[in-house]
């Protein structure tokens, strides 16, 4: 439809001035035909899945960007010292089984050493019990002997 201004002139004769209005009713009213239909039809592009794929991609927000990086890197972190820890707990168990092989070790040598000299000892507990009974002999056979020869001198 064509605008047609309508004329400023106050002499307009009322059937000029009723096709005017007329003429001007029937563009207002195609008028919001068409804004009616191009709603429409925007409303219908919204809700399609087509809106859905045209959509401009957003830009990323880089606090976000640096929040997932710094999430990233301690998630890393945290999966290399829990590795750490399990490694550590291993080397662990590995010392304890050793300190208790060498503790074990340690008493089985204190018990062999105690054991070597309490032999050692009644061993020499047996010679010298041995000697002090030599020695008694001999003492008690050179009494005699002092005695008989005593007996003998007067």
């Amino acid at each position: 439809a064509r605008r047609h201004t309508s004329s400023t002139a106050p002499d307009l004769s009322k059937k000029e001035f009723k096709k005017e209005k007329e003429r001007l009713t029937t563009e207002l009213h195609l008028l919001i035909q068409l804004r009616n239909e191009q709603r429409d039809h925007l409303i219908d592009f919204k809700e399609s899945s087509n809106y859905n794929r045209t959509k401009p991609t957003q830009k990323k927000n880089p606090f976000y960007e640096q929040l997932r990086s710094t999430k990233d890197q301690v998630l890393s972190s945290v999966y290399k010292l829990e590795m750490g820890i399990i490694e550590a707990q291993e080397n662990i168990q590995e010392l304890n089984k050793w300190i208790d092989y060498f503790t074990n070790l340690h008493s089985q040598l204190l018990m062999e050493k105690n054991l070597k000299m309490s032999i050692t000892q009644n061993q020499k507990n047996k010679e010298v019990q041995i000697d002090w009974a030599l020695i008694e002999k001999y003492l008690v056979a050179l009494n005699l002997n002092g005695q008989t020869g005593a007996d003998q001198q007067p």
